[in-house]
């Protein structure tokens, strides 16, 4: 009964947070659509696809413990098994992972000039984290209880070993993609620096969600706490990929501002998109 509890609570926490991180997805597609009016649709239509699987993986993970609180309050058979609206939001966040990781490959392949190893390696990576998604799903169905979470689920394992891996090498990629396009100007390295942080952040968000959640799975994994970082990833990658996207004007003022006028920076801005 204490771990029904203790996975409760952690699930409860984790929907008032993953409320929170909406509102900043909320916020950064607004943004999107006001600042960038000109983006290819094909962007535009991927913006508004994640924005609205980010919104049905919150409403999934708020009835799930509407269910455990309202529907199945004092049931502790029913509590002790993971709802099917749940089971739904775990199909979504490997989703949303997998297309913001493509987006990136695509990009690095843009950047790069058509490099087809390493472009092949995080697509790999991304198909990889996708599939051990889905088998995390197809386990949990199959067993839906909470307390059959254990160390050696291997599914689960594998999605964030290898999200972690893709995320990684998809930040260590541009990072040396855009110390590559430097041209000798000296005024340059401050926007190539930026790019870096700007990069290395983004890369922190996922990693470091994906990171505490696995901790907290091998560490203690009946008691729930890894359901926090769990329902914040999907929010994580849209947000990421969005504050991605929406620093382009910022790069460009700069770029314009300060006589940045070189093909090699003009690419990297516009290969943002």
């Amino acid at each position: 009964m204490n771990d029904t509890l203790s996975v409760l609570a952690s699930h409860f926490f984790g929907v008032i947070i993953s409320s929170m991180f909406y509102g900043f997805t909320l916020a950064q597609t607004w943004r999107y659509f006001r600042t960038y009016p000109k983006d290819r649709r094909s962007m535009k239509v991927l913006v508004a696809f994640l924005w609205a699987l980010d919104t049905a993986q919150l409403a999934l993970v708020a009835a799930s413990i509407y269910h455990y609180t309202i529907v199945w309050q004092g049931d502790l058979t029913m509590s002790s098994h993971v709802s099917k609206t749940f089971e739904a939001s775990m199909g979504i966040t490997s989703i949303i992972a997998f297309l913001v990781q493509l987006t990136y490959a695509h990009r690095i392949w843009r950047l790069s000039f058509g490099n087809i190893p390493v472009t092949f390696f995080i697509v790999l990576l991304a198909l990889a984290a996708l599939g051990s998604g889905g088998a995390m799903v197809v386990e949990t169905v199959r067993d839906p209880l909470w307390d059959s979470t254990h160390v050696s689920n291997l599914p689960a394992s594998s999605f964030y070993l290898s999200s972690m891996a893709c995320d990684s090498l998809i930040a260590a990629t541009q990072v040396y993609l855009f110390h590559k396009s430097r041209t000798g100007i000296g005024r340059l390295g401050g926007l190539i620096t930026r790019l870096t942080v700007l990069v290395v952040n983004v890369g922190l968000i996922t990693s470091i969600d994906v990171t505490l959640f696995l901790i907290l799975f091998l560490v203690c994994p009946r008691n729930g706490a890894f359901l926090v970082p769990y329902i914040l990833m999907s929010h994580c990658y849209v947000n990421s990929f969005l504050s991605v996207l929406n620093s382009r004007i910022d790069l460009r003022e700069m770029v314009d501002n300060d006589d940045y006028a070189c093909p090699s920076i003009y690419t990297i801005t516009s290969e943002l998109a």
